[in-house]
């Protein structure tokens, strides 16, 4: 009997367990969680990776755009090395001189073994003593005046190449991208980027050229000396000294010889300026009477000026021409005083 028990209990503790076993199998609880455990971090994964892709094409992008505008704002400022390399913006008389395309180009290195065959380049990132520099006017110069725009996180170079027929500014740039954790390992994330833009020469010098072949050879010998007086009578004798009493006849006098008027402009700051003279070339003449010194009045002056100047809408440049004073005979600017007005873009003509 008791052998008979102890087998019933064993089989009633079997089918308890059985059944409890057939309930957790078809029941739904936890099912979530667990489920959530196994597709949540995969969906992690999944977006923190799009994520990081994103970033990763934005800054290839990114580098590909700036050497592109690098290398075309180079080429565009290549013919005067004070323009300004982001604007175009280059105040009147500041130039690298006339003959700046044969004596300080690179063209010579063609013709000079060892020296690269005219080309010139500049690594990055720039050494300490290449990032204070501001330039200059030979390529070497040109090309540290784009790289110093650069963001110091790039490395690469800037290259230029003179090819007598052709000339061209190549920026290669490149950089280390971000990727997430382990990505680093199975790819690598550098990037890089190439763009090269012709140099071209300004249109008013092919425009120049083009008429110089044009019409010199059919004007050279259509007329003569004689014929030529007759027609165009030779200017009178002009006047050897030019002295005025007060500063508003000289102001009447450059008014005529420049073919300008007096106007009243709006300054940078709200309030109106009165011109001793303006012509149709955009170009303010202004007029002093005697021997003119260094004070803080003409400091004001000249940079009022130079706003007007740098605001391009009615003033694209700035003479000063100093006339002689009747009472004592004296003319001209102190040397400080046309040192700043140089400095500043100011062209200073003196009558005598």
């Amino acid at each position: 009997m008791k052998e008979d028990c102890g087998l019933t209990s064993v089989r009633r503790i079997t089918a308890a367990v059985r059944i409890r076993a057939v309930r957790f199998a078809r029941s739904e609880i936890g099912s979530y969680t667990l489920e959530s455990s196994l597709i949540y971090p995969t969906i992690i994964i999944a977006l923190v990776s799009i994520v990081f892709f994103s970033m990763f094409v934005y800054e290839q992008a990114s580098l590909y755009y700036t050497a592109a505008t690098t290398a075309e704002r180079s080429a565009f400022t290549w013919d005067n090395s004070a323009k300004d390399w982001t604007t175009g913006h280059v105040l009147p008389g500041r130039n690298d001189g006339l003959y700046w395309r044969t004596g300080s180009d690179g063209i010579s290195g063609m013709f000079s073994f060892g020296s690269g065959l005219g080309l010139q380049k500049v690594q990055l990132p720039l050494a300490e003593g290449e990032a204070a520099s501001s330039g200059g006017e030979g390529p070497a110069g040109k090309l540290l005046k784009a790289a110093n725009e650069l963001p110091d996180k790039l490395d690469g170079e800037l290259t230029y190449r003179h090819g007598l027929i052709d000339r061209e500014v190549t920026v290669r740039l490149g950089q280390t991208g971000v990727l997430p954790f382990l990505a680093g390992r199975w790819t690598d994330s550098r990037m890089g980027a190439e763009v090269r833009s012709v140099v071209t020469e300004p249109v008013e010098l092919i425009r120049n050229v083009d008429f110089v072949r044009t019409f010199v050879v059919r004007v050279k010998d259509l007329i003569t000396k004689s014929e030529a007086q007759v027609i165009v009578p030779p200017e009178a004798p002009r006047q050897q000294k030019l002295v005025f009493a007060r500063a508003e006849e000289a102001a009447v006098y450059v008014r005529s010889i420049t073919g300008g008027s007096k106007v009243t402009v709006a300054t940078p700051d709200g309030r109106q300026r009165q011109l001793d003279s303006l012509d149709a070339d955009g170009l303010m003449h202004e007029v002093k009477l005697g021997y003119t010194s260094k004070s803080k009045d003409h400091e004001a002056q000249i940079v009022k000026d130079v706003e007007l100047m740098r605001q391009g809408t009615q003033v694209k440049g700035v003479v000063w021409h100093f006339f002689r004073k009747e009472k004592d005979g004296k003319v001209g600017p102190s040397k400080p005083l046309r040192k700043y007005l140089e400095s500043q873009g100011i062209i200073v003509v003196i009558h005598q």
